[in-house]
């Protein structure tokens, strides 16, 4: 059995923890979402991808810029507490359900709000995501997304800090993010085949 040094351990976690880990299905879909959603592709404007495939500890965010098709910034998001530990298992659109709802978002107003400046959210998928605005989904930093937050969770797998069905992610990283940030502007949420099951999504592995 090969052990690697403490040194070189630690030094592979650092480059695992730094890695994107969007798919490229995830972006197809989005980019498909969007496109079906406005009609045809903007010429401009900004989606983000989450890609839920992913475990929460990844960098599973990614923000495309819709005139270059490059993707910038890339980080660490939440999903909700009853959507798994680690692994998202499992989504709703339905109030109080505290978890992620998956498919297209419009990106609406900015506002000060208890996590400080947010994006709003409003759901553009009938049934999957619509109740969005109602259930107060928003885009926001918090200061639960961290590595820090991974090493105390560390019983539970070094999961991320969870929200209640928000989209968080570290507050110097939604400070990046609105910084590029231009309208139109979408998030999609990604992943795998979902069954519907009483309003409830179960993402399949």
């Amino acid at each position: 059995m090969l052990l690697l040094p403490l040194p070189a351990l630690a030094a592979l976690v650092a480059v695992y923890l730094e890695m994107p880990f969007v798919s490229h299905d995830a972006i197809e879909q989005a980019l498909a979402a969007v496109r079906s959603s406005a009609g045809e592709m903007p010429k401009h404007g900004t989606l983000i991808v989450v890609d839920y495939s992913q475990p929460s500890h990844t960098r599973r965010l990614a923000v495309l810029n819709l005139a270059t098709g490059r993707a910038g910034l890339q980080c660490r998001v939440t999903h909700g507490k009853n959507t798994g530990a680690v692994m998202p298992e499992r989504f709703s659109n339905q109030e109080g359900s505290l978890q992620s709802s998956l498919g297209l978002f419009h990106v609406e107003e900015a506002f000060a709000g208890k996590h400080g400046l947010s994006l709003r959210l409003a759901g553009l998928e009938p049934g999957r995501n619509d109740k969005a605005l109602s259930r107060g989904i928003i885009l926001h930093g918090a200061p639960y997304v961290s590595v820090t937050s991974m090493l105390l969770n560390w019983r539970s797998g070094f999961r991320l800090g969870r929200s209640e069905g928000c989209f968080a992610v570290a507050n110097q990283d939604f400070a990046a993010l609105t910084a590029v940030l231009v309208r139109p502007a979408y998030v999609y949420a990604y992943a795998k085949e979902q069954v519907p099951a009483a309003q409830e999504w179960r993402a399949t592995r």
